[in-house]
């Protein structure tokens, strides 16, 4: 009997619940900079900055983008914004016919390759070197 052997398991250990452990650090890590701006900074600027960097973390902890968690997509998302795009290739001018003037395109005058004829020596010469 064949058994189907899966692939491409990854499967984070669950800590409490449906949280693993990098979900824990980022929400701790939010809830650690939300308490420091609340030391630091008046009510209503700390207010206003909880009600934006809360729901933030909140997404960037438990956000899913293609069934793939935020976390690990966030750096590739910035790295594509940040970095500069390099193109490879150049575009082409095509008519809008789609086919070449004449006068774009001159013709080749091909000369046409001189015929030698075999004489009964070069063919002689031909069957030794092959009979070799």
């Amino acid at each position: 009997m064949n058994y189907e052997v899966p692939q491409f398991i990854r499967e984070e250990t669950k800590l409490i619940g449906l949280v693993n452990f990098t979900q824990l650090f980022i929400l701790l890590g939010i809830g650690g900079f939300l308490v420091i701006l609340f030391f630091t900074l008046e009510f209503w600027l700390w207010l206003i900055l909880a009600f934006i960097f809360g729901p933030l973390g909140f997404v960037f902890a438990f956000g899913q983008v293609g069934g793939v968690p935020f976390y690990s997509v966030a750096p590739f998302f910035i790295r594509h914004i940040w970095l500069p795009k390099y193109y490879f290739w150049k575009k082409e001018k095509i008519p809008a016919s789609g086919f070449e003037s004449s006068e774009e395109k001159k013709p080749q005058i091909i000369k046409k390759a001189e015929k030698k004829e075999l004489n009964k020596e070069t063919l002689n010469q031909l069957t030794q070197i092959l009979d070799k």
